[in-house]
C-alpha cells in the first residue's frame, strides 16, 4: 500500500454502514452485536473510571463534553424510537459482512470497535490509548497500524460483496446520523480517506 493509500467511495459507504449498524444495535431495546460477535466484540470502550476522569477533565475545560454527551443520549433516544425493521435488516446485513469476509479474530475487533466507537461519537486516539493501558497483557493496538487493519478490512469485503454478485448502491437508503467526536473536529473520512498529515498516512 502507497503513502497514499485512501479508501474508495464503496468502502467509505461500507464503513458508514457499519457505523449506522452500530448506533442501530445501540438504540435496540436489547443489542444483538455482542451476542453476534461473541468473543470478538471489542472491548467496553471506557471504564467507569476512564469516564470519571474525563468528567473531571471536562470540569476544568468548562463542561462542553458534558454537555455534547447529554446531547448524544438525546439524540440516541430520539432514534430509538425510529428503529424500522428496514434499518435493523441494514444492521443485520453490515453485521453479516464482517462474520462473513474478515476471518482475522484482531482484525475484526479493530473494525468492531472502530465503528462503535464512531458510532458513540467518542474519539478513536483516545479510545486505543485507554484500550492499550487497561490491557497491557495484551497486543497495543498501534494506530498507524490498526488503521492499514481497518483499510484492508474495507477492501476485503468490497471485494467480496462484488465477487457474490449482490447488487448495493451507496445511493440507497444511506442515512447515517451518527455523532462525532466534538474535541476533536475531524470527520470519519480525515481518519481514512483524507489523511491529514504525513504521519497519520498508513506506511507502505
Amino acid at each position: 500500500m502507497s503513502k497514499n493509500a485512501s479508501i474508495t467511495e464503496a468502502q467509505n459507504g461500507i464503513l458508514e454502514r457499519l457505523i449506522e449498524a452500530f448506533e442501530t444495535d445501540i438504540a435496540l431495546p436489547v443489542r444483538v452485536g455482542p451476542k453476534a460477535f461473541g468473543s470478538s466484540m471489542p472491548d467496553y470502550i471506557h471504564t467507569p473510571a476512564e469516564n470519571f476522569a474525563r468528567e473531571r477533565e471536562d470540569i476544568a475545560e468548562g463542561g462542553q463534553w458534558k454537555k455534547d454527551m447529554v446531547a448524544a443520549e438525546r439524540r440516541r433516544t430520539e432514534r430509538r424510537a425510529k428503529c424500522s425493521r428496514e434499518r435493523i435488516s441494514r444492521m443485520e446485513e453490515a453485521f453479516d459482512w464482517i462474520r462473513r469476509f474478515i476471518w482475522d479474530d484482531d482484525v475484526r475487533q479493530v473494525l468492531l470497535a472502530y465503528a462503535e466507537v464512531k458510532a458513540r461519537g467518542w474519539d478513536w486516539s483516545r479510545y486505543l490509548t485507554n484500550r492499550n493501558r487497561r490491557n497491557p497483557q495484551k497486543k497495543a493496538w498501534v494506530k498507524r497500524t490498526v488503521q492499514r487493519w481497518i483499510v484492508r478490512s474495507l477492501q476485503t469485503i468490497e471485494s467480496n460483496i462484488h465477487q457474490s454478485g449482490a447488487i448495493w448502491s451507496l445511493e440507497t437508503g444511506l442515512q447515517v446520523a451518527h455523532d462525532e467526536a466534538k474535541h476533536t473536529g475531524k470527520s470519519i473520512r480525515s481518519g481514512l480517506r483524507s489523511w491529514t498529515s504525513p504521519e497519520e498516512m498508513p506506511a507502505a
